[in-house]
C-alpha cells in the first residue's frame, strides 16, 4: 500500500520519466538500421552520365552494391530551369530476402539546389534516370543512412503519450470534460500548423489566405513574393522534411522582397469577412514581431484555432445534454483541421454549434429562467454563423420555439419574431437579392466559381428558372443520395464512406481508409445513445415541434446543395458539383439532440464512457496525423 501511495504521489514525475523514455526508445528504433550499419555519404556522382535517345538527353545513375546496401535516403544535386520528373528504379530486399523491383518517381526544381528521395530499404540495385533540358545540371548524387532525431517525430509521440496519459490517468479531464477538449485541440491543432508548412492544403486555402492577409492591412495592402505564390497556389512539390526545410527559407527569403500594393477602397470589414479576423489579427501581430514568412503564415493560423478552442470550451461546458459526444465531435480531425488551417468553416462550424447549446439548454430543460439576454446570444452566435454562409441561416428560426416566447405578450412576439424574420431575410438577401439583379440585367456570369469555368450563379438561376420540374427533381436526387458527396474531385476519393469524408479527412494531405470506420461509427453511434447519470430529466418535443426541426434541417441541407449548384456547377449540367460532407458539420449537434434516449440508451460508468471517447479520439487524430502528414512527408 506504501508502494502505491508514492506512486499516486509523484504519479506525473513517473509519468514524464515513462513518456520520454517511450519516445527516446520508438526514435531509438526507427533509427535502428543506422545504428547497426550507418554511414555519412556514399558518393554516386562518378557514376553519372548521359544518354541520348532520340531527341532526348538523359542522366542515368547506375549503382550495385556487392552485398546489398541499406539506403535511407537519395540525394540529388544541381541547378534546373523548371520542375522535372525523375524516376528511381531499386532492386529492393526484403525481411525474408526476395528482391522486388520498385520504381519510384519524384521531381527537382528551379527553388532548390537539392533533391531529395526517401528510402528507407536495402537494395541490391539502384538506376537513377533524369531528363537532361537545356539549361539543366545535375552536379551531385549521395546515398545515405545516416542516424538523426527527427523532431516532428519525436513531437508526435511526446503527444500522443502524454494525451494518453491525461485521457487514462488524470480524473479531473474526466469530469471537466471542457478542458480535456481544449488540451487535445491545442496540442492536435498546433502539430498540423506544425506539419502542414507554408503551402496550400486545405479547401481552398489560398483563396481565404488572400482575403485573411488583405484584412490583416489598413489601406495599402503590402503583398510579398511569397504572399503572392501562395494567394496563388503556386509551389513545387516537397516530400521530405529537408525539402520541406528548404521551402522554408525560400519562403522567408522571398518574404522579404514586395512584388505589388494595393490600394483598399475600405478598412472597414465587409460582414462576409468578419470570419477571418481572427485570422487578420495574429498575422499583424506576426508581422509586428517581424517573424519570418513562413513563421508569419503558420502563426495566422492560431488565431483561427484559438477562437475554435474557446468558443467549443464554452459550448461543451455549457451542454446539459449530449455533452460527450459534443466534446467528442469537437475531437474530429476534420473539425480541428479547419480550426487549424485559413478559412471560414470552423468559424461557422463553432458558433453555430454554441449557439445550438445555449438554444438546446433553454429548449429542453425547464429548470432556469430565461432572459433576453439569453435570446440575444442565442441570436448573435447563430448569425455571425451564418454571415459567411448563408445557407446556414434557417436555424436562426429554432429559437421561435422556445417556450419564452409562450409568456410573451402578443406585442412583444410579434416584436421578437418580426426581428428573428428581419434578420433571416436580410442574411439571405446578401446572396438572393445580388443573384436575381444580376439575373434581369443579363449578367450571367455573376456568382461563379472564382476558379474558373462555365458557372454562373445568375445563369444557373436562370437556367432553373426555364426548366423548374428538372430542378425540382435534381434537387430532392442530390440531397436524398449519400454517394455523391464530392471530396477531392478524383475518382479514387470519391468512393469514401461519407463519415470519413465528415470526419477523417485533410483535403490535399490525404483521408483515414474506410477501415477506420470500423472505429469511427461505433464510437458516435454509442456517444449518441449513451446517457449521462447526471444529466438531469430533458423536456420533450410534441411532434409538432420535431416536424419543425427537422424540416428546418432539410431547408438548411436543400440550400446547401442550391448553393453549389448555383454557384460551383456548369449551368444547365444534370449534377450537383462541389458539395462536399464536411458541410453537414454545423448540423450535427442538432441533429442528436432530437434523439432523446428515453427508449434506447447506452448506460455506463460516466469515468469509463468519458475514457472511451478520450482514446477513440486519439486514436482516430493520430493515426491520421501520422499517415496524411508525415508518413512519406516529414519522415
Amino acid at each position: 500500500m506504501a508502494v502505491l501511495e508514492k506512486i499516486k504521489k509523484y504519479k506525473r514525475l513517473i509519468a514524464v520519466f515513462v513518456i520520454l523514455l517511450l519516445t527516446g526508445l520508438v526514435e531509438t528504433g526507427y533509427n535502428y538500421p543506422s545504428l547497426r550499419n550507418g554511414y555519412d555519404s556514399l558518393n554516386l556522382g562518378e557514376a553519372i552520365r548521359t544518354e541520348q535517345e532520340g531527341d532526348t538527353e538523359r542522366y542515368v545513375i547506375e549503382y550495385r552494391p556487392e552485398n546489398g546496401l541499406y539506403v535511407k535516403q537519395i540525394r540529388l544535386s544541381g541547378r534546373f530551369p523548371k520542375e522535372y520528373e525523375y524516376t528511381v528504379q531499386v532492386t529492393e530486399v526484403n525481411a525474408f530476402g526476395k528482391e522486388t523491383e520498385v520504381t519510384y518517381t519524384d521531381t527537382v526544381n528551379a527553388w532548390f539546389k537539392n533533391f531529395y528521395t526517401d528510402l528507407n530499404k536495402t537494395v541490391t540495385a539502384i538506376k537513377i534516370v533524369l531528363d537532361k533540358p537545356e539549361g539543366a545540371e545535375l552536379t551531385g548524387a549521395v546515398c545515405t543512412n545516416r542516424a538523426e532525431i527527427n523532431k516532428y517525430r519525436v513531437l508526435f509521440f511526446l503527444a500522443v503519450f502524454s494525451l494518453l496519459y491525461c485521457a487514462l490517468f488524470e480524473e479531473n479531464f474526466c469530469r471537466k470534460t471542457e478542458w480535456y477538449v481544449v488540451l487535445y485541440g491545442a496540442v492536435f491543432g498546433l502539430l498540423i500548423i506544425l506539419y502542414a508548412q507554408p503551402v496550400k492544403i486545405s479547401w481552398d486555402e489560398q483563396i481565404h489566405f488572400r482575403n485573411a492577409y488583405r484584412l490583416s492591412y489598413g489601406k495599402t495592402v503590402e503583398w510579398s513574393e511569397s504572399a503572392v505564390h501562395l494567394q496563388n497556389w503556386t509551389s513545387v512539390k516537397c516530400n521530405t522534411k529537408a525539402e520541406y526545410a528548404q521551402l522554408r527559407a525560400y519562403r522567408d527569403e522571398k518574404g522579404e522582397e514586395y512584388a505589388q500594393k494595393e490600394e483598399k477602397e475600405t478598412i472597414v470589414p465587409s460582414y462576409n469577412s468578419l470570419a477571418y479576423i481572427p485570422q487578420a489579427l495574429f498575422l499583424w501581430i506576426g508581422r509586428l514581431l517581424d517573424l519570418p514568412f513562413s513563421s508569419l503564415y503558420a502563426f495566422g493560423k492560431i488565431g483561427n484555432l484559438l477562437v475554435y478552442l474557446l468558443t467549443m470550451f464554452w459550448a461543451v461546458r455549457l451542454a446539459k445534454t449530449k455533452k460527450l459526444f459534443l466534446a467528442f465531435f469537437a475531437m474530429m480531425p476534420t473539425v480541428i483541421f479547419q480550426a487549424s488551417s485559413y478559412t471560414y468553416d470552423s468559424i461557422v462550424n463553432c458558433f453555430l454549434t454554441l449557439g445550438c447549446v445555449l438554444w438546446a439548454n433553454h429548449f429542453f430543460f425547464r429548470e432556469g429562467k430565461t432572459r433576453v439576454r439569453d435570446i440575444i446570444l442565442m441570436v448573435l452566435f447563430m448569425l455571425l454563423g451564418s454571415l459567411s454562409k448563408a445557407v446556414y441561416i434557417p436555424l436562426l428560426l429554432l429559437v421561435l420555439l422556445l417556450p419564452w416566447f409562450r409568456e410573451r405578450s402578443r406585442k412583444e412576439k410579434v416584436i421578437f419574431w418580426g426581428g428573428i424574420f428581419l434578420l433571416c431575410g436580410l442574411v439571405m438577401a446578401t446572396f438572393v437579392l445580388p443573384t436575381l439583379i444580376n439575373t434581369v440585367t443579363g449578367n450571367l456570369a455573376f456568382g461563379g466559381d472564382s476558379r474558373g469555368g462555365d458557372t454562373g450563379a445568375a445563369g444557373q438561376l436562370l437556367s432553373m428558372l426555364q426548366h423548374p420540374l428538372a430542378s425540382v427533381r435534381l434537387i430532392l436526387q442530390n440531397v436524398t443520395q449519400l454517394d455523391n458527396f464530392r471530396n477531392l474531385g478524383a475518382e479514387a476519393t470519391d468512393n469514401f464512406f461519407f463519415g470519413n469524408l465528415m470526419f477523417l479527412n485533410f483535403a490535399t494531405a490525404g483521408i483515414l481508409g474506410d477501415k477506420w470506420s470500423a472505429l469511427l461509427v461505433p464510437a458516435f453511434t454509442v456517444l449518441l445513445l449513451y446517457r449521462d447519470p447526471a444529466e438531469k430529466e430533458r423536456r420533450s418535443c410534441t411532434g409538432r415541434q420535431t416536424f419543425i426541426i427537422v424540416t428546418i434541417g432539410l431547408v438548411t441541407v436543400i440550400l446547401i446543395w442550391l448553393a453549389m449548384y448555383l454557384s460551383f456547377t456548369p449551368i444547365g449540367e444534370s449534377y450537383i458539383a462541389g458539395v462536399q460532407a464536411r458541410y453537414y458539420l454545423p448540423l450535427i449537434y442538432l441533429g442528436a439532440l432530437l434523439l432523446s434516449g428515453k427508449r434506447i440508451s447506452v448506460q455506463c460508468d460516466k469515468v469509463l464512457m468519458t475514457r472511451l471517447a478520450f482514446v477513440s479520439a486519439g486514436i482516430l487524430g493520430f493515426a491520421g496525423l501520422y499517415q496524411c502528414f508525415l508518413q512519406g512527408r516529414l519522415i
